[in-house]
């Protein structure tokens, strides 16, 4: 299985979508919201995720544009919230990887994602609360 290890784990790999369950076990996500894009839905690679997921309870948030803006970000971080969310599965690509992260630090710092931008010093302001 190919992986990525950096700030986070990002499994990646033909079949890696059987280790969702095992994964949220490993770093204590007991209800994730899953963030993803209607292609990925339409594709059927949501419904595979939400089997292996089995009776987990879960939220899911599939309305992330191609460049994901604020406005989504707030409204996936809505959805993470009314359900009591305690982690973050992107499913899909660069997208949906970016939504999730905007979500990270939409959930649990205040104000605009602007003031969390490398460019602008942001980064030092992104504590460790941010869910996993």
């Amino acid at each position: 299985m190919a992986l990525i290890h950096y700030i986070t784990q990002i499994q990646f790999d033909y079949g890696a979508i059987k280790l969702l369950s095992q994964e949220c076990a490993r770093v204590g996500i007991s209800r994730p919201l899953i963030v993803t894009d209607a292609g990925i839905r339409a594709a059927g690679l949501l419904q595979r995720a939400l089997d292996v997921m089995g009776a987990m309870p879960l939220a899911v948030f599939d309305q992330t544009p191609s460049n994901p803006t604020e406005a989504a970000v707030r409204a996936a971080a809505s959805v993470y919230a009314a359900h009591s969310c305690d982690g973050l599965i992107a499913l899909g690509g660069g997208s949906s990887i970016d939504c999730a992260k905007g979500v990270a630090i939409t959930a649990t710092h205040p104000g605009p994602l602007a003031g969390y931008a490398t460019i602008e010093g942001g980064s030092a302001r992104i504590t460790e609360r941010v869910p996993r």
